[in-house]
């Protein structure tokens, strides 16, 4: 009953991503998701795109979608159901590596009820990160299992997902250094490292087109690359994601407006769990270092390699600005695994320490339904969610007088007082510029005008005030 059990309360802790509407990178997925014909399909896996090449969690996934009329319930279903997959695979892959039933149970609870997921699981569009984590999964198992050519396919499967999982094979190296049961023949470990060389020729195409952008532009700065991996770090133990925002280094105080967040009793007590929790963790390693002496080379590579792999897979964000706790997906297997380490520990150390391990898992539970709440407002998906839902139902009562203009013009009113979000500046944002037309208005000759980038209202225009969008009920 652990997986039953356990696939419920994920869908009991994140049952708000069932209601997440299109937003954003959707609209561009769903259009370029589409195919009339088998050549139009296999155009999805052609590997030279001006954008990067993730065929399988973009075009495929969102061409499923269109072929159930855009369904978001299904589409989420689909995307749990593959989440939970990976997981199984995940407790497995563990299972078989370290031959103990309870650190794997107790790092896939960990793992699984992280508040972290919100970034993974809500917006359609971070399918990527659950198609590469399950991947992954299963191709690692498949290795362990020395069934390698199907462990290869799944790893073409991630290439297919992510560019992250070109750096799997040195992630395998790794383990298989500390673990000789596991060393496959040479030649096999080269088909590995072959097919990392050729996505990783494969992704030039589109990774050139997008770190034009300054926010994604590689900068070889230490600094950045230290910083980073500290608040990826600290994001990974339980910290808010929006902690950088206000604090501009971690030595220094936090800028005012951190106290205006800090009267919301909800932070308040979200903190008070993660400092519980995280001086209940160090404790037991306190603990475990000195009553557990003769467990401590295992701990040393099990550490080391969960540090190393926590690094690697996060390295490819180390050198960019922009931050995103959705790239925590792989990194963060790590820390949980880790963590259940220490607690397993407690657990097997007599009927007190026990008893404190268990109650670091029911901290921790505690902790993370309180940081999904938060971090459903802080990531702003629900109100990108409420934004597009808006727009649907306006585009389709007026869609039939709409279609007879050329253009929509989304106009901002100099009469409001209050400016919520930016008016036709996030819509722009929201609805992904001009990808939203291809998803609401299939075929029409219509081009989107926002009224923040131009005062000049087009002739044949379809004026629509930026507020009947987002401030609709």
């Amino acid at each position: 009953m652990f997986f039953p059990l356990l696939f419920l309360a994920v869908i009991i802790l994140f049952k708000n991503a069932f209601f997440i509407n299109f937003f954003i990178d959707d609209f561009f997925f769903l259009k370029i998701g589409k195919a009339h014909s088998f050549i139009d399909f296999w155009k999805f896996f052609w590997p030279v795109k001006s954008y990067f090449y993730r065929p399988i969690p973009t075009e495929f996934f969102y061409y499923l979608i269109n072929s159930v009329k855009s369904n978001v319930l299904s589409a989420h279903l689909l995307v749990f159901v593959v989440y939970f997959v990976g997981l199984y695979f995940a407790y497995l892959s563990l299972l078989k590596l370290t031959n103990n039933k309870l650190l794997s149970k107790i790092t896939i609870i960990l793992y699984s009820l992280s508040f972290i997921h919100v970034f993974q699981l809500y917006q359609l569009a971070t399918f990527i990160e659950i198609a590469l984590f399950t991947f992954i999964s299963i191709s690692f198992y498949l290795f362990l299992e020395k069934k390698y050519f199907l462990s290869l396919l799944f790893f073409v499967f991630a290439c297919m997902s992510k560019e992250t999982s070109i750096l799997f094979p040195v992630f395998l190296a790794a383990v298989v250094i500390f673990n000789k049961n596991v060393l496959p023949k040479k030649r096999m470990f080269f088909l590995y490292f072959l097919v990392s060389a050729i996505f990783a020729f494969i992704y030039k195409f589109g990774v050139g087109s997008v770190v034009a952008v300054s926010t994604y532009k590689i900068q070889l700065k230490p600094r950045l690359g230290i910083n980073n991996l500290m608040w990826y770090s600290l994001w990974s133990l339980g910290l808010p994601n929006f902690m950088p925002d206000y604090f501009t280094s971690i030595f220094r105080k936090p800028i005012p407006d951190f106290w205006k967040v800090w009267k919301s009793n909800q932070i308040k007590t979200y903190f008070l769990l993660f400092s519980v929790y995280f001086t209940l963790l160090m404790s037991s390693l306190v603990i475990f270092l000195t009553k557990n002496k003769r467990n401590l080379k295992e701990f040393a590579i099990y550490l080391f390699i969960s540090i190393f792999s926590f690094i690697l897979f996060i390295s490819p964000t180390l050198l960019i600005i922009h931050k995103w706790m959705v790239r925590l997906t792989l990194p963060l297997f790590f820390v949980s695994f880790i963590e259940a380490y220490l607690i397993v520990n407690l657990i097997k150390s007599g009927k007190k320490l026990r008893f404190l391990g268990y109650a670091l898992i029911i901290i921790y539970i505690f902790s993370n339904v309180l940081a999904v709440a938060v971090h459903e407002s802080s990531s702003t998906y629900l109100l990108e969610s409420a934004i597009s839902k808006n727009a649907k139902q306006y585009f389709e009562k007026n869609k039939k007088e709409i279609v007879k203009y050329h253009f929509i013009f989304f106009k901002d009113s100099n009469n409001v007082k209050y400016n919520p979000w930016g008016g036709s500046q996030k819509l722009k944002v929201t609805l992904s510029d001009q990808n939203f037309i291809d998803h609401f208005f299939p075929g029409a000759d219509l081009k989107a005008v926002y009224g923040f980038e131009s005062k000049t209202i087009p002739k044949d225009s379809y004026i629509v005030s930026s507020y009947d969008i987002l401030l609709q009920r």
